[in-house]
């Protein structure tokens, strides 16, 4: 360790320049990717991936998954007669739901005219606390807030409780992961349909970032799914619980999420269950992000360079060879990898706080490409820099070769390149 220790500190010029370099080289990328069309899906994917991904994942592929005893969800699918809807909402309230939400949004009145007069009636009717789906329509850009709504053809006359269903998208791709709680249309603050059921089912107002909206908990739930037609044999399901009526297998109304496809109504559901159990991920701010990222692959330089240097000059030749090939780096970074990405894991098991490790991966990954293209930097200013002054700080780089002519073709006895890229 203190081998270690005095070789960082005594090389700690070539490692704070060799993560700066890093740092360019990462951020060039990026910007190139998004430049460039056909780089674009990929860097599109790399900005919208998010390390609890991979937890949510692992969450979804377990035999055993969570079983919701909170939220019920009523799938209307291919139910279009209001009158039909009507009574499925009457029936419902008849079974005594804590919290009712409807995620349909009934725009205009139809030639059915008892159809509409029965939708109205449940509206007016209704003993359970309910919900209604309006759209938010109309953003404005120079106002910052959306400028029209899209209701139900009878929520104005009926007075009914409404939250608006817009789902929101990251703005690098389609994966959805928030959802807002508040939004300002026609200047006025509107809760969102999850965050209002929140906020009836717990009588608190439902928590929310500077941005108004929360960080969707997308950890994989099994929600009871109730038929339409199958709803009194279900009472067990309904009474007590928060219930979701909408459509299961609506394709316009499906959504990429980090559980992969899933519908509207799933969404939703997730949201409401994250508002009322307080289940938020912690996300920590940028600048940590980045600190965090950077002091990582600065220790990561340093142990790789130290790594080759111990190795390189070992007696053994197998040992050398290894250090030469690469594998000394390899397995370092691997190690890297797998530490981020199980304390990741840890903190957000343990404590619910999401740690984004994928800049610290990418900036590691890249450090063997930014040793060589620093190494060419120091050889070419050793070599024909002019004054004098930054010849003398190259010559005192671990990268730096001796010139030929004046070692009459032998190098110092320095470490070689090292010639450790990493395969992304």
């Amino acid at each position: 360790m203190r081998q270690f220790a005095r070789y960082a500190w005594d090389h700690i010029v070539d490692h704070l320049l060799v993560t700066v370099l890093v740092v360019l080289l990462a951020t060039s990328l990026i910007e190139i990717s998004f430049s460039v069309a056909f780089l674009n899906p990929m860097a599109r994917s790399l900005s919208n991936f998010s390390t609890t991904d991979i937890f949510y994942d692992i969450s979804k592929s377990k035999a055993q998954k969570e079983k919701s005893d909170l939220i019920t969800l009523v799938d209307m699918s291919y139910v279009y007669d209001r009158s039909e809807l009507a009574g499925i909402i009457t029936e419902i309230d008849s079974l005594e739901p804590a919290v009712l939400g409807i995620d349909v949004v009934f725009d205009g009145v139809r030639d059915d005219s008892i159809g509409n007069e029965r939708l109205m009636d449940a509206a007016l009717g209704t003993l359970t606390p309910v919900v209604w789906s309006c759209k938010l329509t109309d953003w404005s850009d120079d106002k910052e807030q959306f400028c029209d709504t899209d209701h139900s053809f009878f929520a104005e006359l009926c007075g009914v409780d409404e939250g608006f269903t817009n789902v929101q998208r990251d703005v690098n791709g389609g994966t959805v992961r928030r959802f807002g709680v508040l939004r300002r249309s026609e200047d006025n603050w509107v809760y969102s349909l999850p965050a209002k059921m929140a906020k009836i089912y717990t009588g608190e107002e439902p928590a929310r970032d500077a941005e108004m909206s929360c960080t969707i908990n997308f950890h994989a739930v099994d929600f009871p799914v109730v038929p339409h037609d199958r709803i009194k044999e279900n009472a067990d399901l309904i009474k007590g619980r928060i219930v979701l009526l909408g459509a299961t297998d609506e394709v316009r109304d499906m959504h990429y999420t980090p559980l992969g496809l899933i519908s509207g109504l799933h969404v939703l559901a997730y949201t409401v269950k994250t508002l009322v159990e307080h289940q938020a991920p912690t996300e920590l701010p940028a600048w940590l992000i980045i600190f965090l990222s950077l002091l990582v692959t600065l220790f990561t330089q340093m142990a790789q360079s130290f790594a080759f240097d111990a190795t390189v000059r070992h007696r053994l030749g197998s040992v050398e060879c290894l250090g030469r090939m690469g594998v000394t780096s390899s397995v370092i970074f691997f190690a890297v990898v797998t530490i981020l990405v199980g304390a990741s894991f840890m903190l957000y098991m343990r404590y619910n706080v999401s740690l984004d490790v994928k800049w610290a991966i990418m900036c590691t990954a890249l450090l063997g490409t930014a040793r060589l293209l620093y190494s060419v930097i120091i050889n070419i200013t050793g070599d024909y820099a002019w004054p004098h002054l930054l010849r003398r700080v190259a010559d005192k780089s671990i990268y730096r070769y001796e010139s030929r002519a004046k070692t009459k073709g032998k190098m110092k006895g320095k470490i070689d390149i090292q010639q450790t890229t990493i395969e992304l």
